[in-house]
């Protein structure tokens, strides 16, 4: 055993407090770092965004023409800048729909300004070309589509869940169709079960479920997250398909792919959806066959 003589004591003492200092002041140094990030990440300043906006100068259409014999109706609007305004309703306008070999003008309601009410029933069908007309002050609107039909309605599937002991609607299975694109559009409503009639409290929701032929990696594969709405039992289910052809459904896709989809680990690059009207107007001109029906979720 090797005994230390008193000046390599020293020398070893005077090292390991040098390295002990040394190891002290880095750890200060960084404990510093950390401290400065998050008081300079934890700041909040606001700023304000120079947008730049145009004026498109044109007219946003809302058209969907059904295989239901009723008056049909044609929403009109222009375009805003302000995500948070609320858009005109476009008035004035002349409106008409035509097929051979009928042609039936719409006239503006009086109540609702901007929407437009066809002057008599007509039902859209197969095989037939229809043709959008408008006219606003001395722009012409034109637009063209065709209807096809819709493949047999499924109902939608309602599953229960003990643990909140309430209802669901689960769309998983029914997002992709080689041979069929719809949508579909349900309503439930529990307003009229008891513990639900104030006003204040959740009492409905609004659904929206599409089918394309194309199996999108935002919608099927790695959604985002949605928002998972539970309703009791006897609540009541308004459900309405609505077929697409290739071009709505080509359409919709891309409203998709800028609204709800964006939030997904494959976000897709902005840009506008191209609709079907000529004219620079937005929107689109469908028409579409539908299958309606009323559920009682539960039953």
């Amino acid at each position: 055993m090797r005994i230390l003589s008193q000046s390599e004591g020293e020398k070893k003492y005077i090292g390991a407090e040098h390295l002990r200092k040394r190891n002290n002041d880095i750890m200060k140094r960084f404990y510093r770092f950390i401290f400065i990030s998050l008081v300079a990440f934890s700041c909040e300043k606001p700023i304000d965004w120079d947008l730049q906006t145009e004026d498109l100068n044109s007219i946003v259409v809302e058209a969907i023409i059904t295989s239901e014999f009723k008056t049909q109706e044609i929403k009109l609007s222009y375009t805003i800048t302000d995500m948070n305004a609320n858009p005109l309703p476009v008035t004035g306008a002349k409106v008409s729909v035509s097929f051979q070999p009928y042609s039936i003008s719409f006239e503006e309601s009086e109540s609702y300004p901007g929407v437009y009410y066809s002057t008599e029933q007509f039902r859209g069908a197969t095989d037939v070309e229809y043709t959008l007309k408008i006219e606003l002050d001395t722009i012409e609107y034109t637009a063209t589509t065709n209807m096809v039909n819709l493949q047999i309605y499924n109902t939608p599937p309602f599953v229960y869940f003990p643990e909140v002991n309430a209802y669901r609607l689960l769309w998983d299975f029914y997002q992709y169709s080689p041979v069929e694109q719809s949508f579909t559009d349900v309503i439930v409503v529990w307003n009229h079960i008891p513990g639900y009639e104030h006003p204040d409290s959740l009492s409905s929701a609004r659904l929206q479920f599409y089918k394309f032929k194309t199996i999108d990696v935002s919608y099927i594969v790695a959604p985002q997250d949605r928002e998972k709405v539970f309703f009791p039992q006897g609540s009541i289910a308004y459900c309405s398909k609505y077929s697409l052809n290739d071009e709505f459904g080509a359409y919709l896709r891309a409203v998709l792919i800028e609204s709800q989809w964006q939030g997904s680990l494959f976000e897709a690059s902005r840009a506008n959806p191209l609709g079907n009207i000529s004219g620079g107007a937005l929107g689109f001109f469908a028409v579409c066959d539908v299958m309606r029906d009323t559920l009682e979720v539960g039953q």
